[in-house]
């Protein structure tokens, strides 16, 4: 069986940053990518989608309340998807890049998530765009819970 690399980033618009080094560990392994695409969902964003949903399963409109709720779902999916297919573009193999998901809340139970479903992966490649502000994941915990090899990528220091 052939080996795969996870590639986590956040799905904003750097989500291209240090794909190029996934792909190069990726044909090491002989394997493939599979791409996990972290949207850091706001607080207030899901609070109106509720209240609008809420609003509108009051007034009997529940099949409007549900659309409302699943909108936003809808949208990342194909953002997702999207994105998939342009990072497919960039690779050499069009058989390297395998499959994508996209994850919200708990990055660390997302990423556990794929490691069980895909039992090939071989190693999880951190994207430098999740390495920016130190928010998105917590390393000491994302160590505790995976038993893969962990790269992180950062962004060069500028010159002040």
């Amino acid at each position: 069986m052939k080996g795969r690399v996870l590639f986590v980033t956040k799905e904003g618009e750097d989500f291209r940053d240090g794909f190029s080094y996934a792909m190069e560990l990726s044909r090491i392994v002989n394997g493939g990518i599979f791409v996990l695409f972290y949207h850091e969902e706001k607080a207030i964003d899901r609070f109106e989608d509720e209240m609008a949903a809420a609003a509108l399963a009051e007034s009997g409109g529940l099949e409007a309340a549900e659309q409302v709720l699943n909108e936003r779902r809808l949208s990342l999916k194909a953002a997702a998807c999207n994105k998939a297919a342009q990072l497919r573009q960039q690779c050499p193999d069009p058989e390297m890049l395998v499959d994508h998901r996209i994850a919200s809340g708990d990055l660390v139970a997302a990423i556990r998530g794929v490691l069980q479903d895909k039992s090939s992966i071989e190693m999880v490649i951190l994207s430098p765009s999740l390495m920016d502000n130190g928010k998105a994941i917590s390393l000491k915990k994302l160590k505790k819970y995976i038993t893969r090899p962990i790269v992180t990528m950062s962004r060069p220091a500028s010159a002040q």
